[in-house]
């Protein structure tokens, strides 16, 4: 089959060693999914199967001199580096010559869901510097997410805004995996899901996806798992460490049947002449010789097949598609969900990586205050580890929650613990002497309130409110817009409700056949007081919740300057139930507006699952036709579901152990069982709004508002102000989301996020900070090109919703 074809894609078939007339190519791409800390800890990982993994790929690579194998992320690179400098030579050799492949520049192979878009960027440029200052020159154009469950659908702006291009991804919503449901695979793909799109609508594994704001990226999805070509040669079961049932079979005829069998699964999901085949479940060793038994399928094969086999790297593969993008589909995707239970277990743990990652960025901030004596470059490397951390924890196992007790009390959470420890003294030490600005909360007449019998009605500036201590704990009875006495709840609503179910860390109960998901407890003792206290700025309510044995206190803060109401759920669910804060919005909508890592998505209030929970990153917007409307903001991320009748529930606990079908059943796919043993405080805010969307209501100025918690002490909100005010912007939906000492090169870097791309240009300046010159970069501080600076203002006109500049200031010249 004689194509005319690009010269640019005959020369990268050449140097691959495809023949010019092959009409049709499986590309098989080798490594080793390696997770950090999943089952085992980093030690007992790295001692078990990575050291010699990598002596056999390294063995492999020296053997076989057309040989690529591919490595996911720099976290066991850096551990084998360190522990074996004598290989420190061959490494750097084989990265730079590219047989040691990067498919990605991060220390991790990220969850990008419950991360915040600067811990996602920050781990990518991590792993990126720490290559550099070791001497390996790569930097890989792709970002490979293996095995995260589902992704970002701005997945797109964030790489984009890192100098990605290109990607590959796994698990979507809908898919079939094999070991993760007890059913036949004859049930999926899911109606109404991503890999029903792919498969029987556009029937294209490889495809162009462009989000919200118009970013794209050349996508690959393994439809079959990342493992599909383990067995190339070998017979039995599986060679994943955990149900290994393998036998070397290298013999020509079980080869070929097995590319016979790729290809045949792969064909008819093709539009180009190119197929992937990945070599790469956990943990699984390099296949001897390689090369050698794809050179004797071609000998032997190809003749009468048609089908050239090659050892390449996913992004040879990537570019050998690209020279055919034109025939691909153009998507805009949102890959989820693919498992919900993830997006809020192990709350303290996602909580301490949270505020970590918060902490760090606001050290890096005060850094830069005017009233800050040390140099920046000293604070950066004080901080240097504890970013490290908060990189590994980045990891799909790892601030999803899906790690066993054990792996996360003995290492996970101590090592969050350990790093927020050593960012603490650099905080205190940049926040002596600042000033205690006013907030949002301060000043304006006091809140008017009056307890009639059972009954406390409020009235604010915004809003008029009744409780009833009769409801059982801190539940709306009735709430109103003080202008026009609009009603803004139907019926009860704020009431704490805990569900039974036989979900665990990965997966609600609602989610697989033969599951549990059954509402269990409200607190309906009569009555149940509720205390009313005048704090500054506003009026507290609380009072203690009892459901299924466990204790709740459950806040509400209402003040006369600010529209939000504030809520603080503080407790800790019974194990095996979830709980959550129900609101009876009466608002019917088909459309869900959250923000995610990256940008904004628009969502259904269902897909495959009833109840969908899908993750909330911090805040949703939801409208009716007439215009009125609701955003809740959460502090941290978690999960919310919006039912037809208007019910909104989000996930305020959760203590769920294991998967269980039929109550005693265990799903492979899902091994690992925790408990939560610590209370958790669960932030949140509601917001009415009478007309517009979340973008005419300028949701992205409330958010701000919101991070200053009226729970907060004043020490701890001066910092946070004074960081704010270091740089500033002329758009409000446009804000600083890092400030920091250049990585690369010189100067200051500064990260600007939106949620979508503001349409015009956008004025950075500062006080303090004299800027002489500027550039436009990517968030691995590449300079792309100089930028306009006037007036001491920078001019940025922002591609999508992150943009990076680089400020050379008059004092980095000396």
């Amino acid at each position: 089959m004689n194509q005319a074809r690009n010269p640019a894609e005959m020369e990268l078939r050449q140097r691959l060693g495809i023949p010019a007339d092959a009409g049709h190519v499986l590309v098989f791409s080798e490594s080793s999914h390696w997770d950090p800390n999943w089952l085992f800890t980093a030690g007992e990982y790295f001692e078990r199967f990575v050291h010699s993994n990598l002596d056999q790929a390294l063995d492999a690579l020296q053997q076989e001199p057309r040989r690529i194998y591919s490595v996911e992320c720099m976290f066991f690179l850096r551990m084998y580096w360190d522990r074996y400098p004598e290989k420190q030579a061959l490494i750097r050799e084989y990265v730079n010559n590219g047989r040691l492949r990067l498919t990605s520049s991060g220390v991790t192979t990220a969850d990008t869901i419950v991360p915040s878009a600067e811990a996602i960027l920050r781990d990518l440029l991590i792993g990126q510097e720490w290559l550099r200052a070791n001497g390996m020159h790569q930097e890989p154009k792709l970002a490979y997410f293996t095995d995260s469950f589902g992704c970002t659908p701005s997945l797109p702006s964030m790489l984009s805004a890192a100098g990605f291009d290109r990607t590959a991804i796994t698990r979507v919503d809908g898919m079939y995996f094999m070991g993760c449901d007890l059913e036949s695979a004859k049930n999926f793909p899911r109606p109404g899901s991503t890999a029903e799109r792919l498969l029987k609508q556009e029937r294209s594994l490889d495809f162009v996806w462009r989000d919200q704001s118009g970013a794209e990226l050349l996508t690959h999805w393994n439809a079959y798992t990342y493992g599909q070509g383990d067995m190339l040669a070998f017979t039995g079961l599986s060679r994943v460490y955990l149900v290994r049932v393998a036998f070397s079979n290298r013999s020509d005829s079980h080869i070929a049947r097995r590319i016979h069998e790729y290809t045949a699964q792969l064909s008819p999901y093709s539009r180009t002449p190119y197929l992937y085949c990945p070599i790469g479940f956990d943990f699984v060793e390099p296949i001897p010789e390689l090369t050698s038994l794809l050179d004797r399928y071609n000998q032997n094969h190809y003749p009468t097949t048609g089908v050239w086999v090659v050892n390449a790297g996913l992004d040879d593969y990537l570019s050998l598609i690209e020279f055919h993008k034109e025939t691909l589909p153009v998507i805009q995707l949102d890959p989820n969900p693919y498992w919900t239970g993830f997006y809020t277990a192990r709350p303290t743990l996602k909580q301490r990586g949270g505020k970590l990652v918060n902490n760090l960025l606001l050290a890096e901030k005060l850094s830069f205050h005017p009233q800050n004596q040390l140099p920046e470059e000293n604070i950066a490397a004080r901080l240097e580890e504890a970013w490290w951390r908060a990189a590994v924890s980045n990891h799909h196992d790892f601030i999803t929650g899906t790690s066993p007790d054990r792996v996360a009390e003995e290492e996970q959470i101590p090592w969050l613990d350990q790093a927020l420890q050593s960012v603490n003294p650099v905080l205190e030490q940049l926040s002596q002497g600042l000033p205690s600005p006013s907030t949002h909360l301060q000043g304006g007449d006091s809140v008017r309130w009056e307890r009639v019998d059972d009954t406390i009605r409020i009235k604010t500036t915004h809003y008029h409110l009744q409780l009833d201590e009769n409801a059982g704990g801190i539940v709306i009875q009735q709430l109103h817009s003080r202008d026009s006495q609009t009603p803004l709840l139907q019926a009860a609503s704020n009431e704490l409700v805990s569900y039974q179910e036989s979900g665990g860390l990965w997966r609600m109960g609602y989610e697989f056949a033969g599951g549990k998901w059954k509402e269990s407890a409200r607190d309906r003792r009569n009555p149940v007081p509720i205390k009313v206290i005048g704090r500054e700025g506003g009026l507290e309510l609380s009072s203690q919740v009892e459901l299924d044995g466990e204790l709740f206190t459950h806040r509400l803060f209402i003040s006369n300057t600010s529209p939000l109401i504030f809520g603080r759920v503080e407790g800790k669910a019974a194990q095996g139930h979830t709980v959550t804060v129900r609101l009876n919005t009466g608002i019917h909508t088909n459309n869900l507006w959250m923000d995610t890592p990256g940008g904004m998505v628009k969502r259904p209030p269902e897909r495959i699952y009833y109840p969908t929970y899908w993750p909330l990153h911090r805040f949703v917007h939801i409208q009716a036709e007439a215009g009125r409307g609701l955003a809740v903001f959460q502090a941290f991320p978690g999960a919310i579901s919006y039912q037809p009748d208007g019910r909104l529930e989000l996930v305020a606990a959760r203590n769920a152990t294991k998967e269980k079908v039929f109550g005693f059943i265990s799903i492979p796919g899902n091994p690992a069982s925790g408990h939560e043993r610590e209370s958790y405080t669960f932030d949140y805010a509601l917001l009415f709004t009478e007309k517009g969307d979340w973008q005419e209501n300028n949701l992205a100025a409330h958010l701000r508002t919101f991070s200053i918690s009226p729970w907060s002490e004043k020490k701890d909100r001066s910092p946070q102000i004074a960081a704010e005010s270091i740089l500033t912007t002329n758009i409000p939906d446009v804000w600083v989301a890092a400030i920091k000492p250049a990585s690369r090169g010189e100067g200051i870097i500064v990260r600007l996020n939106a949620l979508t791309t503001p349409e015009l240009p956008v004025l950075l300046s500062s006080p303090e900070i004299k800027v002489t010159q500027a550039f436009l970069c990517d968030a691995r501080e590449r300079d792309i090109h100089p930028l306009t600076v006037q007036n001491g203002a920078t001019e940025v006109r922002m591609a999508g919703t992150v943009a990076t500049v680089r400020l050379i200031t008059s004092e980095t010249y000396g």
